[in-house]
């Protein structure tokens, strides 16, 4: 009886702090798990250096990204144009150079960041100009895309509002999701004032018809209030499912109830850790992201609380969970 009492305050002042050295080891040791860029193909160097940056591993990922893109991969040289950005108003130097260096290897998307009112350098009309010529020709033919890029280059004005209708209307999935939100603000008119929810669930529900994540949880947040709560957690369980991690830690928040108005679905301690061993068996903290250090805090105590048993629960859900599922920041 006395050992097993023993044991017991040995297991509650130890665990945390061996569960706390684990994932301390996790998130250091993936530097050592990855070969040289220079003993891989362009491509494996581009789709690891770009994997490893969404994972906020961003220090990692970065030699990968450079070294494709100094190989001439144009979606390479954009990611470590992205992976250098510590403004999001203001593009770096470097930013900058390698954005250029995608744009001129034939990358669109490089050259509508090159476009935005963040490149404070010379050259944003020499990028701006034919990129709307092409967007405005490829919309004539109904490219919804092409739309949807149209009403960013002219964010803030009636044409930038026009062409967002457009997009939407032409099944863009960002757009759709971008007017119900504009809608759900408060912004445009409606002649019977019930129409604007009706609009907004119809353009939320379009969206994430299609899979794209903002909408989904826009979607799921109109089921969720109209009462239809298993459909709201249907909708959140497979879009954790897509690998979103900002998608896992929601749904570790909603099993947790880790905000008192939660209620639903019932807490579930078991698949709130799983959720959070998910996302801290994927994810680095290179972002320096405060929130990153308070969910690991709490993953440490539920841990500790748990049994053997449920311990074991967690671990096999995570683990199947991420045998098919890779797990990163979806934009």
């Amino acid at each position: 009886m006395k050992k097993d009492l023993i044991l017991m305050v040995i297991n509650k002042l130890f665990y945390p702090f061996i569960l706390c050295c684990c994932l301390f080891l996790t998130t250091q040791s993936y530097a050592k798990e990855y070969p040289e860029p220079e003993t891989m193909t362009v491509e494996e160097a581009y789709q690891l250096g770009d994997l490893l940056v969404d994972q906020y591993k961003i220090k990692q990922g970065q030699p990968y990204l450079k070294y494709a893109a100094d190989k001439g991969h144009a979606e390479a040289a954009l990611a470590y144009s992205w992976s250098l950005s510590t403004n999001i108003m203001v593009q770096t130097p470097q930013e900058h150079e390698y954005a250029v260096k995608a744009a001129e290897l034939g990358s669109e998307d490089a050259k509508f960041k090159l476009s935005s009112s963040s490149n404070i350098y010379s050259d944003g009309e020499l990028f701006r100009i034919p990129l709307i010529k092409e967007l405005k020709s490829r919309a004539e033919q109904g490219d919804a895309k092409a739309m949807h890029r149209l009403s960013l280059l002219y964010f803030n004005s009636s044409e930038g509002d026009d062409w967002k209708k457009k997009a939407a209307e032409y099944g863009d999935a960002k757009a759709q999701f971008e007017l119900g939100r504009r809608y759900e603000v408060g912004k445009g008119w409606f002649f019977i004032p019930g129409n604007r929810d009706k609009e907004i669930k119809r353009l939320y529900k379009a969206s994430a018809d299609q899979g794209n994540l903002s909408g989904m949880e826009g979607y799921a947040s109109i089921l969720f209030k109209e009462g239809k709560k298993k459909e709201a957690l249907d909708i959140w369980i497979k879009s954790a499912n897509t690998g979103s991690a900002g998608a896992i830690t929601f749904i570790a928040g909603r099993y947790l109830h880790s905000l008192p108005q939660i209620t639903y679905p019932e807490k579930n301690e078991i698949l709130g850790a799983a959720y959070l061993k998910i996302y801290f068996d994927s994810m680095g903290n290179d972002k320096n992201n405060s929130l990153y250090d308070a969910r690991q805090n709490d993953y440490i105590d539920l841990m500790n609380r748990l049994t053997d048993e449920k311990k074991k629960q967690v671990n096999q859900f995570a683990d199947e969970f991420l045998s098919k599922h890779t797990v990163r920041v979806i934009n």
